[in-house]
């Protein structure tokens, strides 16, 4: 007996230390979050960009009609809704949490809301009403079924954290040096990124909220903007991302439409023609013409050469010809490890542009569209250093297509369109912007009795997640508030 309850007291000696696993973290360092977020902060499955996104404004085709593209039901583009609260809002909201009131975290804390503004606001402006104030609280508060909160509401929320957030940073604070792999930690760069966004979201609402706008612009303009493309957000990715797979989070994962699928996806007939018809030195840097008939490998880049293919469908004139075709250029866009631009330099100065075409605020138009199109152009250089474009090539471009609009419209259209450039890749953003803008105005191209493209018309926003709409019984609060869950229906700042 002795004996036995020797063997059962050894047995429960340290029980619970030895129960518990060597890998178990209860409390997650806030340095491994960070760069996970930052990582995860675009989608690494192209599902919603490429196949949706990308064809609905006019960069690429996937040889699907119009009305396959807009008609509901498919789980498919709602998967960015799917990825964006399963992982980064989820992960970045947590990082708020254990860092909320700890005055050494405060940077940390501040990066953490303008991070999660900018994942709100893609999602909002993608599909409109959304959980916002309940969004990514199921483990903290046990909220599974979060209401879905009116996009106005939204939006001056988001307003409001971008100001707190840019005012709370503290250069006399920890920063998250080696963590952050956006801006290593420089606060002056993340309080410049959070009134880009400022800028950016001020200028959306412009048409549902004059008043608003006017004021968050110039709170923007006022607390400092990005200054040189040294400013961008751009999030870099590991250079043995090429030989990972889709699920990998340290993947670009947008280049998969070309990799996987060599001879589907191909850039359209409008993008591609006006860099082509502009003599635009960027075409090198964005076209190549496939060099294998069945995978992808580097092909033709010339410009004169490229190529871009109808918007909607396949044409079987041009079917058994689609390798004549332009792709994105492998050794920039069309790499794994490409980086990914969130918000930039041009953007902004593009923004300031219109602003001041809107009469929103003074100054030249033209100066500041010549400085979106130089930064636009000279920031490729991140994408593969061998194709940087000259300040020569600059000049002559600006000299060949000069700023000098005849109307109000024309600078609007001339100015959006290079926004529209410029967003390639973050097709999300040009979706939001062509909406908010009305331009180009590439649907007007469109040959309508061509079968592919019968009935388009620029959709309004993205419909829910099936599966969302199911589980979630507010989805229906906020179908009812904006109106049917379908392509044609306006979010609220699209007047």
């Amino acid at each position: 007996m002795a004996s036995a309850f020797l063997l059962c007291a050894s047995c429960t000696k340290n029980f619970q230390q030895i129960n518990q696993s060597a890998d178990f973290v209860s409390t997650p360092n806030i340095d491994f979050e960070l760069p996970y977020v930052e990582l995860t902060m675009i989608d690494n499955t192209y599902y919603t960009q490429g196949d949706y996104v990308a064809p609905l404004v006019g960069q690429v085709t996937q040889q699907k009609t119009y009305i396959n593209r807009i008609t509901p039901g498919d789980e498919t583009g709602g998967l960015h809704w799917k990825w964006i609260y399963q992982n980064p809002l989820k992960n970045v909201v947590d990082l708020m949490s254990r860092t909320k009131g700890d005055s050494t975290k405060v940077n940390y804390y501040n990066i953490g809301r303008i991070i999660k503004v900018y994942l709100a606001a893609t999602l909002t402006d993608t599909y409109g009403d959304m959980p916002y104030f309940q969004a990514a609280e199921g483990y903290t508060n046990q909220v599974f079924q979060p209401a879905f909160d009116a996009q106005q509401d939204i939006y001056a929320d988001m307003f409001n954290e971008l100001q707190q957030a840019a005012t709370a940073l503290n250069v006399n604070q920890p920063v998250p040096t080696t963590s952050d792999i956006v801006y290593k930690g420089d606060v002056t760069k993340w309080r410049k990124f959070a009134y880009g966004m400022m800028l950016r979201l001020g200028l959306r609402i412009y048409k549902a909220d004059p008043v608003n706008s006017a004021k968050w612009i110039n709170a923007a303009i006022a607390g400092g903007l990005p200054a040189s493309n040294a400013d961008n957000f751009v999030v870099n990715y590991l250079p043995a991302s090429s030989t990972g797979s889709a699920s990998n989070p340290t993947v670009n994962g947008q280049p998969w439409i070309f990799i996987n699928y060599p001879t589907k996806y191909r850039l359209t007939k409008p993008f591609v023609d006006f860099l082509v018809t502009h003599n635009d030195p960027r075409t090198p840097v964005y076209c190549m013409l496939p060099g294998n008939a069945t995978k992808y490998a580097f092909g033709d880049t010339v410009s004169a050469h490229q190529k871009g293919y109808i918007m909607f469908g396949t044409d079987t004139a041009v079917t058994a010809t689609v390798n004549t075709f332009s792709t994105s250029n492998i050794l920039t866009f069309g790499r794994l490890d490409a980086p990914y631009m969130h918000l930039s330099y041009a953007q902004v100065q593009y923004q300031l542009a219109e602003c001041v075409v809107r009469g929103i605020i003074s100054g030249d138009a033209k100066t500041y569209y010549q400085n979106g199109v130089a930064a636009a152009m000279t920031e490729l250089s991140i994408y593969n250093t061998s194709l940087a474009i000259s300040t020569a090539a600059v000049n002559s471009y600006l000299a060949q297509n000069p700023y000098a609009p005849a109307s109000t419209e024309d600078a609007l259209n001339i100015i959006n369109t290079q926004y529209w450039i410029e967003t390639h890749y973050n097709w999300y953003e040009g979706f939001a912007n062509m909406r908010r803008s009305g331009y180009p105005k590439i649907y007007d191209q469109l040959d309508l009795t061509f079968p592919a493209n019968q009935g388009a018309t620029l959709p309004h926003r993205l419909t829910y997640p099936p599966s969302e709409v199911a589980a979630n019984p507010h989805a229906q609060d906020a179908i009812k508030r904006q109106g049917a869950d379908i392509c044609s229906t306006h979010v609220w700042w699209d007047k």
